[in-house]
């Protein structure tokens, strides 16, 4: 597994875990919640820019179902602003690759 997909992987487990304590109110990560974990991991194993990554958010392909995408976007929008106080080291990862795949696409 290429290690930033690795890192992709885990943040996002982290998002969905966290959410699934805050919002749903479970000391444990619900069924709903571990399905929508596995289909994340299941899409960031299939992604086919592994080696030159976007994030994805800013993909030109997007790969989620419609309700999965659903999904996502309210964990992401929920616990995304979060991020900078509970796992700053990542947020400030993932702000550098959006700025980096930026300046890929001008050149």
């Amino acid at each position: 597994m290429h290690p930033r997909v690795a890192k992709e992987k885990r943040i996002v487990e982290s998002m969905i875990t966290n959410f699934c304590i805050d919002i749903h109110k479970n000391p444990e990560v619900c069924t709903d919640c571990k399905e929508l974990m596995e289909y994340a991991d299941k899409r960031l194993l299939k992604c086919p820019y592994i080696e030159d990554k976007p994030i994805c958010s800013k993909c030109d392909i997007h790969c989620y179902n419609k309700n999965q995408k659903d999904q996502i976007k309210v964990v992401m929008r929920t616990l995304g602003p979060k991020m900078l106080y509970t796992n700053p080291l990542d947020t400030i990862w993932y702000y550098y690759y959006k700025f980096i795949h930026k300046r890929q696409k001008l050149t």
